[in-house]
């Protein structure tokens, strides 16, 4: 069965352009690319979808000159669909296996320009990286758009279970700002997808089964499958080096990060190259130190104070065995685990609801020596506005008020379990309506 994703809508865009370039779906593995392609070629009168890894005999059609109209032709052989421009979707999935199909993207861009084509892949971001680079292969700059999906987020996990109401309640402005009687429901099913998380076959597992013991079966999974992928990153680091700095993260989420001494015995070269592949894989999101005193964020970046954080709060919850129990009887998230998880999902859910055609990143603020720590910062317009994190109903705000004393912003954002609210110059935002922060405070 398939359940509605927001990249559903940016496809159909990219379909309906009158001029569109090849796309390239990035994101982590099974966080449902080839289903919400699938789900796309319906919309088409012809579809014609191509495995890479499935049909590696098709690699020699891209070796040598590549000649797009003598490699169409043996697709619509293989597939028993005439590819007709404007009316056919030509699906390349797992095109990292033949890197060259990735170069062979400009010259469909060039020469059949009615043609929708995607590419996609698990391991995409390796190829991009340049690892196979024994394979002659190049990348169409210019020639290409790259989009990027992510796992479910919370208001994806609430139409997936049957809650389409909540979710446009969560996400209409003005019944947002005050009196929200459903508040209460989605920070009961907020905390359900704190343990179910967002991969796909997780949420599809507790949709049908609304058991949690069946999803934990199917995360383990999951996290398996992704270790086992570990020795396909780079030659140059072992796969037991990425296997520990996967599990420093999960034990060490949200808390700042010592490169030199982080894994006793491994080199501070050695973590970052790890934490570099893992983040390339899409399975830890590096949260950068920004000084916060020039825009973008990223050009106040402090390189030695670095926070991690996993990409899936179901997988993190599972790998450490902690117990779920806990987390829907919670009234507070103040204790360690649970006081990260909700910092980990805030900083999710923000990645989640970003422009899906940039890669995007994550930034926090702190003060050395001064006790102060703000959890996320963003930019609104040409304002950086600071995120902090409660995992309490209550709580002091001593860090976000010497911020905004500081660099004298507008207003902040407390994300917590409260409903909406404000405090003077902070606004307070649930943690389950956090992709509303983008709609709510859309400028200075």
């Amino acid at each position: 069965m398939y359940y509605e994703r927001n990249i559903d809508s940016e496809l159909q865009k990219w379909k309906e352009e009158a001029t569109r370039k090849p796309l390239l779906l990035r994101g982590v593995r099974q966080c449902g690319k080839t289903a919400a392609v699938r789900h796309l070629g319906e919309t088409f009168p012809r579809f014609i979808e191509i495995n890479l890894e499935k049909q590696p005999r098709l690699h020699r059609l891209f070796e040598g000159d590549i000649n797009t109209d003598s490699i169409l032709a043996r697709f619509e052989v293989e597939s028993g669909v005439e590819v007709k421009e404007g009316e056919t979707l030509l699906f390349l999935d797992e095109i990292q296996e033949c890197p060259r199909a990735i170069t062979a993207l400009r010259y469909f861009y060039e020469e059949h320009p009615g043609l929708h084509i995607i590419g996609a892949g698990s391991l995409l971001e390796f190829v991009l990286g340049g690892k196979k680079k024994s394979i002659p292969y190049q990348f169409p700059v210019g020639r290409v758009r790259s989009i990027y999906m992510y796992p479910f987020s919370f208001e994806e996990y609430l139409t997936a279970i049957g809650k389409p109401i909540l979710r446009k309640v969560m996400n209409t402005p003005d019944s947002l700002r005050s009196d929200n009687m459903a508040h209460d429901r989605l920070l009961e099913h907020y905390k359900e997808f704190l343990i179910v998380g967002g991969m796909p076959e997780a949420v599809s597992s507790f949709a049908q089964s609304h058991s949690f013991l069946e999803c934990q079966r199917v995360q383990r999974d999951i996290i398996l499958n992704y270790k086992e992928d570990f020795d396909k990153y780079d030659d140059h680091v072992p796969a037991e080096n990425l296997r520990m700095v996967f599990e420093y993260v999960l034990h060490n989420a949200c808390s700042q990060v010592r490169v030199s001494n982080a894994i006793k015995g491994m080199s501070a070269f050695l973590f970052k190259k790890a934490v570099a592949l893992l983040r390339k894989a899409g399975l830890v999101y590096p949260v950068s130190a920004s000084s916060c005193d020039t825009l973008p964020l990223g050009s106040g970046e402090k390189e030695a104070n670095l926070k991690l954080i996993p990409f899936d709060t179901g997988v993190f919850l599972t790998e450490l065995g902690l117990d779920v129990g806990e987390i829907l009887g919670a009234t507070v998230f103040d204790n360690l685990n649970k006081g990260n998880l909700a910092e980990i999902s805030t900083g999710l859910e923000w990645i989640k609801s970003s422009d899906p055609y940039e890669d995007a990143k994550l930034f926090y603020w702190y003060r050395s020596g001064a006790n102060a720590e703000v959890d996320y910062v963003i930019q609104r317009g040409n304002t950086i506005i600071p995120i902090e994190v409660k995992g309490a109903s209550k709580g002091g705000m001593k860090s976000i008020r010497s911020f905004l004393a500081w660099k004298e912003s507008p207003y902040g954002i407390r994300v917590s379990m409260e409903d909406f609210s404000s405090y003077k110059q902070i606004h307070v935002i649930p943690l389950y309506a956090v992709s509303a922060i983008r709609k709510l405070f859309t400028s200075n």
